[in-house]
């Protein structure tokens, strides 16, 4: 055993000690933890800011509050000294600062905070307008890139995985993957139909493993996508998570005909009822092999969402809820191309993001290192953020012709078929959603952000898209 593994192993059993205590503690020694916390932290900028929030948030008995509390009394011990130990020290202050500062030195930026990789397209439901069921075994990425793709992440000071799909569970083998990189931290998007009880058990002994459950709202409109009885089923998943002291959450795909739903009360409460911890709003992107333009929402309706969604859910529910696009300004807008995140896909492609369908370097030809370096990545990293306005954060639907520009300018190839009506036919459509959303989202911007005081770093200087 090295000396880092030594120093790990020793922070992991202090990190134990101390939540086994805290879970049986008075609030006030809470409050005497964000103290400790403070000071051991004095020298970090960020992460005094982040402790103190969330200090006053308990203070004030914020909903903030009561989903720490939850995190304190409600997860088991081996997932919140993974939470802690895992995603908070190795992924923020611990083992990845120097392996970041390194890569920093060598290579003029840092790498991503997180690695997106969908190791499988395959599925076991039948979405409407879903594709993955044409997916078999022979387009996995295979176990070997698999294992050196997390490995390299890791030798670079990433430590937070994000693993989807496809449905990621149908890869037997992403159970050994979470045993063996027991020091990184994955959150595994799932359908929630294959979480048994054997699952259970894993999840129990790994602990460092969150679970995003997918839902397109309540039973109505969730099983006349998914199929009869996929709700029931997810909501037995978050049952069995929950008696298990698990992290979970779910994450929802938001169209033009669900968010009224999933901005309602009523599918909130019934996220908080089942014990969700986190969630995520995504706008539908018309991407992949049968994009639809009329799913996604209009500028009204993301309007709507920004004020309905997250921010309201966020201050009146103990509830983490986390909106893409709605909360850009907070990471100083768009974060692919490895700026924050990168997607590898079940091809090996390496994409700028989950929804940027385009590459030009595939792991099984290259290092996860060279193709951050890419000029193609590059160039789409020096054009961040592609305006001030960090409302409107996306080169795909916010600014498209600046990707159409990055497009003719790396020439990156379409990961699937189809992938490249995004520069051609739907440049029109696209174009004409830009301009209604930034009449929109540029008064936003201004009252709400602007007027306020607001102010990100990295805006200095940057170009204004018009």
């Amino acid at each position: 055993m090295n000396l880092n593994h030594l120093t790990q192993f020793t922070r992991s059993l202090i990190v134990r000690l101390a939540l086994s205590i805290l879970k049986h503690s008075s609030d006030q020694a809470v409050v005497r933890l964000f103290d400790t916390s403070l000071f051991i932290t004095r020298d970090k900028l960020i992460a005094q800011k982040q402790i103190s929030s969330v200090k006053r948030a308990w203070l004030d008995g914020k909903p903030l509050a009561r989903l720490v509390h939850r995190s304190l009394h409600d997860l088991n011990l081996q997932a919140s000294t993974c939470l802690v130990n895992n995603l908070v020290f190795n992924n923020s202050y611990g083992s990845s600062t120097k392996a970041r500062e390194k890569f920093y030195k060598t290579e003029g930026f840092f790498p991503p905070y997180t690695l997106l990789i969908s190791p499988t397209m395959r599925c076991n439901l039948k979405c409407t307008g879903c594709y993955a069921s044409e997916y078999t075994r022979k387009d996995d990425l295979p176990p070997e890139v698999f294992n050196r793709v997390l490995s390299e992440a890791r030798d670079l000071g990433i430590y937070f995985i994000t693993v989807l799909g496809g449905e990621p569970f149908l890869r037997e083998d992403l159970w050994d993957m979470c045993a063996r990189y027991h020091d990184l931290y994955f959150n595994v998007f799932t359908n929630g139909t294959l979480i048994t009880d054997a699952s259970i058990n894993r999840l129990k002994r790994l602990g460092n493993v969150a679970i995003t459950v997918s839902l397109e709202g309540m039973q109505e409109v969730t099983d006349a996508r998914r199929g009869q009885g996929v709700f029931a089923r997810t909501m037995k998943a978050f049952d069995d998570l929950r008696s298990a002291g698990l992290l979970y959450g779910f994450s929802s795909m938001v169209t033009r005909q669900n968010i009224t739903e999933i901005c309602s009360d009523a599918f909130v409460s019934m996220l908080v009822e089942k014990g969700c911890f986190f969630g995520w709003h995504f706008l539908y992107i018309p991407v992949g092999r049968a994009p639809d333009p009329a799913l996604m929402p209009t500028a009204q309706q993301r309007e709507y969402l920004r004020i309905n969604g997250a921010r309201r859910i966020r201050e009146k529910y103990p509830l983490f809820v986390i909106d893409f696009w709605n909360d850009a300004p907070y990471v100083g807008g768009c974060i692919a191309a490895g700026k924050d995140y990168v997607h590898v896909n079940a091809n090996g492609d390496v994409e700028p993001c989950i929804f940027t369908h385009f590459a030009v370097d595939n792991v099984k030809e290259k290092s996860l290192r060279e193709a951050l370096n890419s000029p193609f990545f590059r160039g789409i990293r020096a054009r961040q953020p592609f305006d001030k306005n960090l409302l409107l954060p996306c080169q795909l639907i916010d600014h498209p012709y600046v990707f159409r520009e990055v497009y003719n300018e790396y020439h990156p190839r379409p990961t699937h078929t189809g992938a490249d009506t995004l520069v051609s036919g739907l440049a029109p459509f696209l174009d004409e959603y830009a301009k209604q959303e930034r009449e929109l989202m540029d008064a936003a911007w201004q009252k709400d952000f602007l007027d306020r005081g607001f102010e990100w770093k990295s805006l200095k200087g940057v170009r204004v898209n018009k």
